[in-house]
């Protein structure tokens, strides 16, 4: 038996059907027929996923809630926005969804008072006929399952016993998705597991607007050498640029960063759920980092919507010749954190690898490597 629970009962499992039944039967108010109506906390992209299913599958949803006060009041699928505050009006028998992939501070505190609150996360993947999986969950289970050896294989890998008891919790959480399973493992302080010196050459993956340029300099104390900022969405590489174009030592490019340099189809369905797509009309520029950057850099942080081995991919003579530190999500598909464990082994042995998770829930999950 292996000494850690969340892998010790997936070796356990007899299949994916029997880790599928497990996760409903420690819930059946979800089971097919059983959700008759729920209450949608979280106006935003998810949240109309979920309005839109329960429409098709005939689910009332008793009302849509939102923490955040510029929505309320607001038209969300012809339902209008009450403030989460308002949740405690609900009877104890209507379900509330969390429709977002942070769901850990509002079950916590829903559940403490007496509700059924659930991510939307378990639909998706207890269900995933009814509910279709965002990204994060699809055939979650089944990567677990299939590849369980390759779980059991990252207790080795990482370096230290917070990663395996970290792994251990996230193992357990995608097995169950209650995300109570991942309230003592996270870690709030973001790139808290490395060190960093006053002339750092920055690499920064998924720029977004400059939040993480900026969190970044303010990590450091103002002193590095150069960050280069990568960032394909055109009105979101507009923000960054009026942000930091003008700064000495930040080099901006309005691309992706990938296995290889030219065009790519890409969508955004909004500026936070951007990827790579193949079958977009939308074209954007991608690039090798191999190919722009020309300088040692000390530190890589990818966070790219699930292109993340590509990049590594394109970045294999800066990580084999200067060996600098990394930071890569590793939740935007299931098969990403073992994936990407052994590809950065693979392009540089080097390295020790550690693991933590940064939010309470499926994102935010980091791999970190140092020599």
């Amino acid at each position: 038996m292996h000494p850690y629970e969340g892998i010790a009962k997936l070796m356990a499992a007899r299949s994916v059907g029997s880790l599928r039944e497990s996760l409903l039967a420690t819930l059946p108010s979800i089971s097919h027929g059983a959700l008759d109506r729920i209450a949608i906390l979280g106006a935003g992209a998810e949240g109309l996923r979920l309005a839109q299913v329960c429409r098709r599958e005939g689910i009332q949803i008793v009302g849509v809630y939102d923490g955040n006060a510029r929505k309320r009041g607001l038209k969300f699928a012809d339902l209008i926005v009450y403030p989460a505050e308002a949740l405690t009006l609900l009877s104890k028998d209507v379900t509330i969804v969390v429709a977002s992939h942070r769901v850990l501070g509002a079950c916590e505190s829903l559940r403490a008072l007496g509700y059924v609150a659930l991510p939307l996360g378990l639909l998706q993947v207890a269900m995933p006929e009814n509910f279709p999986p965002h990204a994060f969950y699809d055939h979650l289970l089944e990567d677990l399952f299939e590849n369980r050896e390759e779980y059991r294989s990252l207790f080795d890998i990482f370096s230290d016993d917070v990663s395996r008891e970290t792994l251990d919790a996230v193992i357990g959480y995608r097995m169950s998705m209650n995300p109570l399973r991942l309230s003592r493992a996270i870690d709030w302080d973001l790139y808290g597991a490395l060190d960093f010196g006053e002339n750092e050459i920055y690499v920064d993956g998924g720029t977004y607007n400059g939040d993480s340029i900026q969190f970044f300099i303010d990590r450091v104390g103002g002193r590095y050498s150069k960050i280069y900022g990568f960032e394909p969405d055109g009105r979101t590489f507009e923000m960054l640029n009026d942000r930091f174009g003008r700064t000495n030592g930040i080099e901006l490019h309005n691309c992706g960063l990938y296995s290889k340099s030219g065009s790519l189809g890409f969508s955004a369905d909004s500026s936070r759920h951007a990827k790579i797509d193949e079958d977009s009309k939308t074209q954007i520029r991608v690039a090798k980092l191999d190919d722009v950057v020309n300088e040692p850099v000390t530190f890589i942080k990818l966070n790219i919507e699930g292109a993340e081995i590509a990049a590594l991919e394109g970045s294999r003579s800066a990580i084999a010749n200067s060996s600098p530190k990394l930071a890569i999500s590793a939740y935007h598909r299931p098969s990403d954190l073992w994936r990407l464990c052994r590809l950065i082994r693979m392009l540089n042995p080097s390295y020790r690898l550690s693991l933590r998770q940064h939010d309470g829930g499926i994102i935010e999950t980091v791999i970190y490597a140092v020599t």
